[in-house]
């Protein structure tokens, strides 16, 4: 069977915006397909647990990302796994042609929704434990450990807001940072200071220890030093930021901040004409209801888009 490659509208990306925006945009008689480079979830299937999605007072990330998935084949858009696309071009029509391992896709309007990585450490027992203790994400997992011991790692603005979160919840935390002052804006730091968060400077990870289950307690080095010694902790925040899936979008000159976020205006359209962005990968608030609200939007968007329709309530 030959594969169909012409679609109406194509969403690159399978996190909670892309599932999303590929849901409305089949919903609004579109020709849709999403491809995933890898299988469908995004950075949500890693969460343990997710309690700040609105209808579900505690639900796994990954059986949230199985009931987006069953959803988006409910609405009748077509989805293709283990398919990355390796670049995007513009035709003189305006069209779009993605170059996959299955060929090159043609449409008339795509919604970026490549997601963003979370920056890691690399270090012994980081990815055994991610998700059994270790976790990039303060607002989605900190509920978890109330009242446990904590420690954050960085020393930036993530950082410092992660640990001036994560305080209103636990009375014992720790923020570990590499150097002898912080790197976060000043009045940020005020406020942590005035917080029992306790700093431990001139100090690095070395390793991530546990159980067979769990996530029990991190080597730290003095980088002065040399000294090591072993801290006991329940849950470990690596925040370090994060970095945009966004390199696809450089070469269509697609306007970005310096992070690499795109930059998309309140109806998630980008600088490039039937380009729309959505979710982790533009300049916003990174959580999954934000993400899905903005896949809706830019499926509506690229809808009017191609079918030329004013913008107005529907």
């Amino acid at each position: 069977m030959t594969e169909d490659l012409t679609w109406e509208l194509i969403v690159v990306g399978g996190g909670p915006a892309g599932m999303t925006s590929a849901i409305y945009g089949s919903r609004f008689g579109l020709k849709t397909i999403l491809l995933e480079s890898k299988v469908l979830g995004g950075a949500q299937a890693t969460s343990p647990g997710i309690e700040n999605y609105p209808g579900y007072a505690f639900i796994s990330g990954i059986e949230l990302a199985e009931k987006m998935k069953e959803q988006v084949r409910k609405s009748g858009a077509s989805i293709k796994e283990i398919t990355e696309v390796k670049s995007i071009t513009l035709d003189d029509n305006g069209g779009f042609h993605l170059d996959t391992r299955r060929g090159v896709y043609q449409a008339q309007a795509v919604v970026l929704a490549t997601g963003g990585g979370h920056r890691k450490l690399n270090l012994p027992g980081e990815e055994q434990y991610t998700g059994r203790g270790v976790s990039y994400c303060a607002t989605c997992d900190g509920p978890l450990f109330r009242n446990k011991t904590l420690a954050v790692v960085g020393g930036g603005n993530t950082a410092v807001t992660e640990a001036l979160y994560l305080s209103e919840l636990t009375d014992t935390l720790y923020l570990i940072h590499r150097r002898d002052r912080l790197r976060a804006e000043y009045i940020i730091q005020q406020m942590l200071f005035d917080t029992h968060v306790e700093i431990l400077w001139d100090t690095v990870v070395k390793e991530f220890r546990g159980d067979e289950q769990l996530l029990r307690e991190i080597e730290l080095e003095n980088v002065k030093n040399g000294e090591r010694r072993t801290l006991k902790v329940d849950g470990a925040f690596v925040a370090l930021g994060s970095d945009p899936e966004s390199k696809i979008a450089k070469p269509l000159g697609v306007k970005m901040n310096n992070r690499g976020e795109i930059f998309a205006d309140g109806e998630q359209k980008t600088n490039i004409p039937g380009l729309f962005a959505a979710g982790d990968v533009v300049e916003s608030m990174k959580q999954i209801v934000v993400a899905a609200g903005q896949g809706a939007i830019a499926a509506d968007s690229a809808y009017r888009y191609i079918r030329e329709v004013p913008r107005g309530p529907r």
